[in-house]
């Protein structure tokens, strides 16, 4: 089977690279109104290869360059001859146009661009026995039709008013910090949001531990700018103050956790500093890794500055 798949796919793609067989299989097969908007001249045979692991029941594609309309383009071609239909071709072709868009990025382009495939079937029930439409591979099309492959549902909190924010329940914690994490003034940001309930209803309906992660939240955004940590716990416990144990333990660990971390930076860059040294003195890499147990890559980098 194997082998007679092989014969299958070199004799198709033997054809199709035939710019010739190409065109007049386009124009024999097309709607005449999308062949005419294809500007055959373009067409020019690439070397691209998107057989996926997943996919490997369509063995071999046939991928030509062209114009549309004026604008970049591919004609994908496919291969199916499968004793029974294979399922799921609908999506698999899906998944190869992605596939094939996403290249089209990879390269440097900037935009999208428009995908024609075309599957050939020769298999042994006839005719073809499924949907080309990729909806009808849903267990539920009408729905599937509805919600899927639509425009993405935007909530755009930069738009969005705090009177608006409020209403949305539990949720509504999230938004306002995440609307508000930009503002210079994040202190003032955080006592609003403390003293209006937000907090407090959080810690009630959903317990300590999602608490800690808001927490973690509003002390990692504060401490980039203003105000420091002792000021945003004085904040967070007058406006919570039954929680003031939770607060004070988390701020704790919080300042030893910077403190850790301000030290490994600095031994860190000890460290780069006596390599640099070490390169000036002529000493070995491998002598100079083992002192500074700097990695390969960090070495490079210092050789590389001088």
């Amino acid at each position: 089977m194997a082998m007679i798949h092989h014969i299958h796919d070199k004799f198709f793609k033997r054809s199709l690279k035939e710019k010739r067989i190409a065109v007049d299989f386009l124009q024999a097969h097309l709607p005449l109104a999308l062949y005419q908007r294809l500007n055959t001249e373009t067409l020019t045979l690439t070397d691209k290869s998107l057989v996926l692991p997943q996919l490997r029941e369509l063995h071999c594609d046939i991928v030509y360059e062209c114009q549309i309309d004026q604008q970049d383009s591919y004609v994908l071609f496919l291969i199916e001859h499968q004793s029974s239909a294979a399922e799921l071709m609908a999506f698999r072709k899906l998944q190869y146009t992605v596939a094939l868009m996403d290249e089209h990025l990879r390269a440097g382009h900037t935009q999208l661009p428009l995908i024609l495939p075309i599957c050939l079937y020769h298999g042994s029930q006839s005719p073809y026995p499924h949907s080309t439409d990729v909806y009808d591979e849903f267990n539920n099309p009408t729905l599937a039709r509805e919600l899927v492959f639509k425009p993405f549902h935007l909530i755009d909190l930069t738009t969005l008013s705090e009177e608006t924010i409020e209403k949305h329940g539990l949720a509504a914690l999230m938004e306002m910090l995440l609307k508000h994490y930009r503002t210079k003034d994040f202190s003032h940001k955080i006592k609003q949001i403390a003293h209006s309930g937000l907090l407090a209803h959080i810690i009630s309906e959903i317990g300590l531990t999602y608490f800690e992660e808001a927490l973690t939240y509003i002390y990692s955004s504060a401490d980039e700018r203003s105000p420091s940590v002792t000021a945003v716990t004085q904040i967070l416990i007058e406006a919570l103050p039954n929680e003031r144990e939770v607060i004070m333990t988390f701020a704790e660990q919080l300042k030893q956790e910077g403190r850790r971390e301000g030290r490994q930076e600095g031994e860190h860059q000890k460290a780069l500093s006596i390599a640099e040294k070490m390169l000036d003195a002529g000493a070995e890499l491998a002598f100079i890794k083992q002192v500074t147990e700097l990695s390969d890559k960090e070495i490079s980098a210092l050789i590389q500055k001088h």
